[in-house]
């Protein structure tokens, strides 16, 4: 079982915790105000009230047993950044923390996290994707220039097998699954003798140019 700590339990970090503990992963919550510590002890695994950003209780909490710490501290950018300092420098796994902006993200990562992300922006640009390309379902944002979709199946690909496709080699996109919307069905990485239907959703892997080619 992977072990998670939730530092900061604001409505961002509460959610996370929460989360977490609906898909059976162990999680220390962690946090300043009583109130929000009583309000996640049901999910929390461990609920403790403390200041993280002092080093001897993160010393004392054992960096070492989490597989990764979530940091959230809400509009305090410079608690965030001296909770992931003291976090590196005592050997932590992973460090993902919540940034208030892409300058404080810079800095976060420059002492120690190994993810630095700010949920409106990304929000943001997931809505905005939606709504100017109405059949992508969703738009996830990877490293460099690729991207994961969700494609509403293209009329041209209706009845056809993806291996007479060539998606690859004329498209330069590889499929990772495809989901049958009318009967729920999920098909992961599937193989090519697979025939898209007119219900299915293709969840591709791609560069944004050579997938938006693909809308109908």
């Amino acid at each position: 079982m992977k072990e998670f700590a939730v530092i900061g339990l604001g409505n961002f970090g509460a959610t996370v915790a929460r989360g977490l503990s609906e898909l059976n992963c162990k999680v220390t919550a962690i946090d300043i105000d009583k109130a929000r510590i009583q309000s996640i002890e049901e999910y929390a695994n461990l609920a403790i009230l403390a200041d993280a950003t002092d080093r001897k209780f993160l010393e004392n909490l054992g960096v070492d047993n989490f597989d990764c710490f979530i940091v959230s501290t809400g509009k305090d950018s410079h608690a965030a950044i001296l909770i992931a300092l003291h976090l590196k420098e005592l050997g932590a796994k992973k460090i993902i923390v919540k940034a208030n902006s892409s300058d404080h993200a810079k800095v976060l990562m420059k002492v120690g996290a190994s993810e630095a992300i700010i949920p409106e922006e990304q929000m943001a640009s997931r809505l905005s994707h939606s709504l100017a390309k109405p059949n992508m379902i969703d738009f996830l944002p990877l490293t460099g220039d690729f991207f994961v979709a969700e494609l509403s199946a293209p009329k041209a690909f209706v009845n056809k097998r993806l291996i007479d496709l060539k998606l690859r080699s004329k498209h330069h996109v590889q499929v990772i699954a495809v989901k049958d919307t009318a009967s729920g069905e999920f098909n992961f990485a599937p193989g090519g003798d697979t025939k898209i239907k007119s219900t299915d959703i293709m969840v591709i892997l791609g560069k944004e140019k050579d997938i938006e080619k693909l809308k109908d």
